[in-house]
């Protein structure tokens, strides 16, 4: 697919390409804004692994925006919840999904 431009790629494909351009620039600092939204189930799963394995092997922090709990559970040791506008403090993200504050939780439902 080297030769096709980008708007005839797919919306995942786009993704994955732009995944691939900031993992090869080895930065110590990665930042993803919901990387994996137009991915299904077991193509997401497979992405959050490569890019944890990565950041391990190049010692990068990532910093991912992601709406989707699962992800953040699978992914973060540590969540930042972004709630009215205010970010609190790193929480470890298993005890934040566990217990959520009260609007984490009804966005949770």
């Amino acid at each position: 697919m080297e030769t096709r431009r980008p708007a005839s790629l797919s919306g995942g494909q786009q993704s994955r390409v732009a995944l691939a351009r900031v993992l090869l620039r080895a930065r110590p600092l990665l930042l993803l804004d919901e990387p994996f939204a137009a991915l299904g189930p077991a193509l997401k799963a497979e992405m959050l692994e490569l890019v944890a394995r990565i950041a391990g092997e190049t010692q990068a922090t990532v910093l991912m925006v992601t709406h989707d709990p699962e992800d953040a559970r699978s992914f973060a040791p540590q969540t930042i919840l972004i709630e009215e506008g205010i970010a609190h403090a790193p929480t470890p993200t298993g005890e934040l999904l566990d217990n959520p504050p009260p609007g984490l939780r009804a966005y949770l439902g």
